[in-house]
């Protein structure tokens, strides 16, 4: 495989994925509670997730492995518009883990109990890989589209201005 061919735009993306798919495995949140002097203590991942968690986790690292196909040409460049498909499931998975870091974790308690819930570091930096891998994915979408609109293959190039025929 010849990682050579992959552009920097691509390179986010991939990197994007691969620190979802790292600390996806790492604490998202850790949480401790306290009932009357009986302390229990508890961490989640993005596997504690489905909506939130496991799809982001699937969708962003699929992205980047899709990718790195497209680039060493395992996969062929066919009729689908891979740019953005990919740019549709990195949106998606940072939406997706942006929504988890935003309405954090509840575990269920009852009674008079004190409740402390941090966020973790695999969250944080989960967040920021999912944007990485957005921002990626929307750059190489928007180079490609421009590449699309302004070649014409198997067309002569057309000149800057008209040159008028020469007689002899």
């Amino acid at each position: 495989m010849n990682v050579s061919k992959i552009k920097s735009t691509e390179w986010l993306v991939v990197a994007g994925g691969v620190l979802v798919v790292i600390f996806g495995l790492l604490r998202w949140f850790s949480w401790e509670i306290d009932n009357s002097g009986v302390v229990i203590k508890g961490k989640t991942n993005a596997f504690d997730y489905l909506l939130t968690g496991v799809v982001p986790w699937l969708l962003v690292g699929g992205a980047a492995l899709v990718t790195v196909l497209l680039a060493s040409g395992t996969i062929a460049r066919s009729r689908v518009p891979w740019p953005l498909v990919i740019l549709a499931a990195t949106v998606l998975g940072a939406v997706l883990i942006l929504i988890r870091v935003i309405i954090s974790d509840d575990p269920d308690t009852t009674g008079n109990v004190d409740v402390d819930v941090s966020r973790g570091i695999g969250l944080w930096l989960s967040a920021v890989g999912s944007i990485i891998a957005a921002a990626g994915a929307f750059l190489t979408y928007q180079a490609n589209s421009f590449d699309s609109r302004t070649s014409n293959p198997g067309a002569a190039p057309r000149p800057d201005r008209e040159i008028p025929p020469t007689t002899s």
